[in-house]
């Protein structure tokens, strides 16, 4: 794709975001809705320390959705979790989710030692690809990235 994907913060309030919501909804993915739903009723602003949700433009469009925070699932207090990851559907395969995610993990590198996941079977490859590795044995974790703590002295 010709266009460059710009990466900024989005709230349910961004022009396009409804559009992307209803898409979501007609294809099946419930995820959009549970973010503006969480994000009305203040249960989730994606506010604390480290969290962000950031939406991916191709001009003026939006056309993919990621948010970050902290893990409640997970007991360790730096254990950041990637939320709501959607790409508009006519523009999946061109490198959107990629860049979106590529975006949220280097944002958490500061705030966590690693992110979690809960993804479809039909996420797997693409977290794989992006250096994700499977999780056994917990029902709200799939998928974990862990960064390097190793640190040049």
């Amino acid at each position: 794709m010709s266009s460059i994907i710009a990466i900024r913060p989005v709230t349910p309030y961004s022009a396009d975001f409804e559009r992307l919501r209803e898409e979501s909804q007609a294809l099946g993915f419930n995820m959009l809705n549970r973010l503006s739903t969480h994000w009305l009723d203040g249960s989730n602003l994606f506010s604390a320390p480290g969290e962000t949700l950031l939406g991916a433009f191709l001009g003026d469009a939006l056309v993919g959705v990621c948010g970050l925070n902290r893990d409640p699932y997970d007991e360790t207090p730096r254990a950041g979790r990637v939320r709501h990851l959607y790409v508009s559907h006519p523009v999946r395969g061109v490198g959107v989710g990629h860049v979106l995610l590529s975006s949220v993990t280097q944002h958490a590198r500061e705030f966590f030692d690693y992110l979690n996941i809960r993804a479809p079977q039909t996420a797997f490859r693409f977290y794989q690809r992006a250096g994700f590795t499977p999780v056994e044995a917990h029902p709200q974790i799939t998928h974990r990235l862990v960064f390097s703590t190793l640190s040049a002295a």
